[in-house]
């Protein structure tokens, strides 16, 4: 019974790594295809010459890869930082208010930010758009950006209250007494403590601003303000479509939330699991 239940363990663990890998190893496979192999009929998956060719193009500063690439990358950069700017301060502490007072409407609240975190972002799209029109505020980072934050702040501030609730109240309590105000408290004692769940929060908002693909091509217009996700389209012509160039941009992309993602690993599991301090 155990060698099956191991069996099934790692043939589980084998799908997820092809599933999650896969198309990762293909479009890297792509991008260091020639042009002339990717389009001859053969059954072979790996290309016979590699070439680096398309990630010349995209690191040399004197092409326009390299040009639409990188302004892309900062537009991009530009988006998941005031995302986070805004949106950590403000989930943790609306999440401190909701974890440690009770209010009147406060679980009417809590139920309808619950209910938000079901509801998909671009069911909205088409009201948002049409008020962004209206005021003028198509094209516009910052604002595009309050757009992420209405989608990702109702589960990072429900993640975050959760957190908040399993610390103890003696703890709150002997803080009072030692004569420390609300805002010592905060800062002092709820912050530090806070610390793995605000990483996991960084984690999560800025992998989930970057991937964003239908929020930016519906309220940004201008190759001046377009997203990395969104300027693999300028690599489409009518003429041709350089797929390995594509494929190489997207290798490129996913570069950045790696490096957090494995900066940041420890946090998001005991972010999400360490619910508690020691007394």
């Amino acid at each position: 019974m155990r060698k099956k239940s191991n069996f099934l363990y790692i043939a589980a663990v084998v799908f997820i790594i092809v599933f999650s890998l896969g198309p990762i190893l293909w479009s890297f496979v792509i991008s260091v295809t020639p042009e002339n192999e990717m389009l001859k009929a053969s059954t072979s998956i790996l290309p016979q010459e590699p070439m680096l060719d398309n990630y010349k193009s995209i690191f040399d500063t004197s092409t326009k890869e390299h040009q639409v690439a990188f302004k892309g990358l900062k537009n991009s950069l530009l988006m998941s930082g005031l995302t986070l700017i805004i949106g950590v301060p403000t989930s943790l502490i609306t999440a401190y208010a909701l974890a440690r007072y009770d209010f009147k409407g406060k679980k009417m609240f809590v139920n309808l930010l619950l209910l938000t975190i079901v509801i998909p972002a671009f069911a909205t799209l088409i009201p948002v758009y049409s008020i962004f029109r209206k005021l003028g505020l198509l094209d516009n980072v910052f604002w595009t950006s309050v757009i992420y934050l209405s989608s990702f702040l109702p589960l990072n501030t429900w993640i975050i209250m959760n957190y908040i609730k399993e610390i103890p109240k003696e703890l709150w309590q002997a803080a009072a007494i030692d004569g420390f105000n609300e805002r010592q408290i905060f800062f002092k004692i709820a912050v530090p403590i806070c610390c793995p769940i605000i990483l996991t929060s960084v984690l999560i908002m800025f992998i989930m601003s970057w991937k964003q693909y239908i929020i930016p091509m519906i309220l940004i217009s201008s190759h001046k303000h377009k997203m990395l996700t969104m300027v693999m389209s300028e690599f489409m012509t009518r003429d041709a479509i350089k797929y390995g160039i594509i494929a190489a941009v997207g290798i490129v992309s996913i570069i950045p939330p790696a490096i957090v993602a494995m900066i940041f690993r420890k946090f998001l599991v005991s972010g999400l699991t360490a619910g508690t301090v020691k007394q």
